[in-house]
């Protein structure tokens, strides 16, 4: 994806983020709940108190909210100024403190060994697969050693499931979200150097919550 492309699409999600969260919620209402895979995360990354956590592709920052509350000190980084500003008025309505930093999830603004956390929910999908790789890579770079990489996004479903995925990928998501569940993301993530690969497979195989860890 060219820069310009990547520009056009955070114009999009400033456009969009006013009503990000409810259209979420309205999602959710299909599958479940929204909030329960999000739940999913914090739970995966268990224990967040006193961890250094950094959320990628945060939107609005739920997940960093989520972690903020169990004790972690939470970095929310998205493409999107408009995002950004809609979890700062989150933030302050729910009295809780995180840092908002805008930049591009394939050149994290971070120091190596950075975080003890870091989350990417619902994102690497939305890119092509080269760029989600280099995404990966960054999110090995800024962790700790031993720290824990925690990802929740599509996974390609068959039956019934894959036949709503599909229709979702057709007139939702792009060739990119075909692209992401057809990609070894286990080969790709011990390629990075990631081990301890772990995936629970939620919502009828449509979703994979994976936790790996740099060795």
């Amino acid at each position: 994806m060219a820069k310009k492309d990547r520009h056009f699409r955070s114009r999009n999600f400033d456009f969009a983020a006013p009503f990000y969260d409810l259209s979420m919620w309205f999602a959710g209402l299909f599958f479940g709940g929204e909030l329960r895979f999000r739940e999913a995360i914090i739970k995966e990354a268990a224990p967040l108190k006193g961890m250094a956590a950094l959320e990628i592709f945060s939107g609005t920052a739920t997940v960093s909210l989520m972690a903020a509350k169990e004790g972690a000190s939470v970095t929310a980084l998205d493409i999107s100024k408009g995002m950004l500003r809609v979890a700062g008025e989150k933030a302050r309505k729910q009295k809780i403190s995180i840092e908002r930093v805008r930049g591009d999830s394939v050149s994290l603004p971070f120091h190596d060994g950075t975080f003890d956390r870091v989350f990417a929910s619902f994102g690497l999908h939305e890119i092509p697969v080269p760029m989600a790789a280099a995404t990966i890579k960054e999110s090995q770079r800024v962790l700790k050693k031993g720290g824990r990489l925690v990802i929740l996004d599509f996974h390609r479903a068959s039956g019934m499931a894959g036949f709503l995925q599909n229709l979702l990928f057709l007139f939702v998501e792009g060739k990119e979200a075909r692209a992401w569940t057809s990609t070894d993301i286990q080969g790709l993530l011990r390629k990075t150097g990631f081990r301890g690969f772990n995936r629970t497979f939620l919502l009828k195989g449509a979703l994979q919550l994976i936790s790996v860890y740099k060795h």
